[in-house]
C-alpha cells in the first residue's frame, strides 16, 4: 500500500473527510515563540470553528477572553464580544508570511499564524490527496529502531501553509508523527513538529498533542525549549 493511501485510511478515510464541512476544537497553544513574539497574548484556552473545505477559521477567546479572531489566508480581523470589528488587515499570503520575520508580532499577525497552523494541522493528511499536490515517498531510513516512512510534499500556491515543500513522517500504522519544514519566522531555523496523543473524533483521527521544535545538528530536534506546544482537548466534525 502506498504511504499516502495508508495515512488516509488510518486517519478515517477520504470519503468520510469529504462528507464533513466544519470542525470545532477546544484547544490551547503555549510556548517560547508566542511569548517572545507577542507576549501580551494568552492562548491557554480557546475555541476554534472552521471549514474543512476552505481555509477559514473563527477563534473565540483569542489572546483575551473577550476577543474573537477571524482568519482567511489574505485577511485577518479581531472582534469584541459584541461582534464589533476592532481591527483588521488585508494582504497577500506572501505579505503576511514576510511579516512573521519581525521580532515582535501584533495580535493580528499572531492570529494569522495560528490560523494557518491550526487549519493545516486538522486538514492533514486529507488535503495531500488533492490532484495539484506533488507527493513522493523518500527512501526508508534504515537506522536501528527507525520505522517511520517519509513523504515529501510540494504544496500548490493556493494553499497557505508553513512552506511550499515539507516532509511528513508516518509510522507503521499510518499515523502522522513528525513534520519538517523551514521556519516562516526565521530564515535560519528548521522546524520539526512532533505529533502524539492521536484520538478519533467523529471518525476522524486527530493528533491532540503537537510540539514545535527547532532542528539541530544531524537533523535531531532540540527538545528544550519548545517553540510551541499545541493541545487539543476536544474536537467535533460535522
Amino acid at each position: 500500500m502506498g504511504l499516502l493511501e495508508s495515512a488516509l485510511r488510518a486517519s478515517g478515510g477520504l470519503d468520510l473527510w469529504r462528507l464533513t464541512r466544519r470542525f470545532t476544537l477546544h484547544m490551547s497553544i503555549t510556548g517560547a515563540l508566542c511569548a517572545a513574539r507577542c507576549s501580551a497574548a494568552q492562548l491557554k484556552e480557546f475555541v476554534v470553528e472552521g471549514s474543512t473545505q476552505t481555509q477559514a477559521l473563527e477563534i473565540t477567546g483569542f489572546a483575551r477572553a473577550e476577543l474573537r479572531a477571524l482568519y482567511r489566508p489574505d485577511w485577518v480581523a479581531l472582534e469584541g464580544q459584541d461582534a464589533r470589528r476592532l481591527m483588521e488587515r488585508q494582504g497577500s499570503p506572501e505579505e503576511f508570511r514576510n511579516a512573521l520575520r519581525s521580532t515582535t508580532w501584533d495580535e493580528l499577525q499572531l492570529a494569522h499564524y495560528c490560523g494557518y497552523l491550526i487549519w493545516n494541522h486538522i486538514a492533514t493528511p486529507f488535503i495531500l490527496a488533492d490532484p495539484d499536490f506533488e507527493t513522493r515517498e523518500l527512501p526508508r531510513n534504515v537506522a536501528p529502531g527507525e520505522s517511520l516512512r517519509q513523504l515529501r510534499v510540494v504544496f500548490p500556491a493556493r494553499v497557505l501553509t508553513h512552506a511550499s515543500a515539507q516532509t511528513f513522517h508516518f509510522d507503521r500504522e499510518g499515523f502522522l508523527r513528525r513534520l519538517d519544514y523551514p521556519a516562516a519566522h526565521d530564515d535560519h531555523t528548521q522546524i520539526a513538529q512532533i505529533f502524539s496523543g492521536h484520538q478519533r473524533f467523529s471518525g476522524i483521527l486527530v493528533p491532540t498533542l503537537c510540539r514545535l521544535l527547532s532542528i539541530g545538528a544531524e537533523g535531531v530536534p532540540v527538545a528544550k525549549p519548545s517553540l510551541l506546544d499545541v493541545e487539543i482537548f476536544d474536537a467535533h466534525f460535522e
